[in-house]
């Protein structure tokens, strides 16, 4: 697949199959997605991948995350999908990659974001669908959760992505041209 027509044709996938992804699979992408560029400043390792998988587990997961995000809605703009009874967190997805940055580098965070994008991409090359999920990040980030969940010491998740095979192809409509200026001297 040519990457202008991954670009144009991912869409972000709210319905999943059943199927388990092959961690062959994963591990191709995962390892497509490291391939993002990283400025020297961040080194050599400024992420962690953490891999769940497990559509009940992450059902269950995805519950918590909406409890604590209702319980703890920012002020004055509260989360109204938090008060939805019908939304999913995790889209009953059977995989989740958590992009964790380095802490104590103000670069990592990007660093993630630029992975993930890759992730986005390299899923869809491979017939998967794919969402970037924010919602359960103010749980992932609450005490304790990392540990629970075995997320290593020194990182922090900043990037949640949900991968599987889609139930769903949207058809979404392309953004429109973007007003570009041409910043010429004189």
């Amino acid at each position: 697949m040519d990457v202008f027509e991954a670009i144009h044709a991912r869409r972000s996938i709210r319905r999943y199959r059943p199927d388990r992804v092959p961690r062959a699979l994963l591990q191709e992408l995962l390892f497509a997605a490291v391939q993002a560029p990283t400025p020297p400043v961040s080194g050599t390792s400024p992420w962690a991948l953490c891999v769940l998988e497990g559509m009940e587990r992450l059902a269950a997961y995805g519950d918590r995350a909406k409890a604590y995000a209702f319980e703890h809605q920012p002020a004055p703009h509260a989360w109204a999908w938090a008060e939805r009874p019908d939304f999913k967190v995790f889209w009953d997805a059977p995989a989740l990659v958590l992009f964790c940055a380095r802490r104590g580098n103000p670069e990592t965070p990007f660093d993630c974001c630029r992975a993930a994008q890759n992730l986005l991409l390299a899923a869809h090359a491979r017939g998967l669908g794919s969402c970037w999920v924010g919602a359960p990040l103010p749980w992932l980030a609450s005490p304790g959760v990392a540990a629970e969940l075995g997320l290593p010491e020194g990182f922090d998740p900043v990037v949640a992505v949900v991968l599987g095979y889609p139930a769903e192809q949207p058809v979404g409509s392309p953004r429109p041209e973007p007003e570009i200026r041409w910043c010429e001297t004189s």
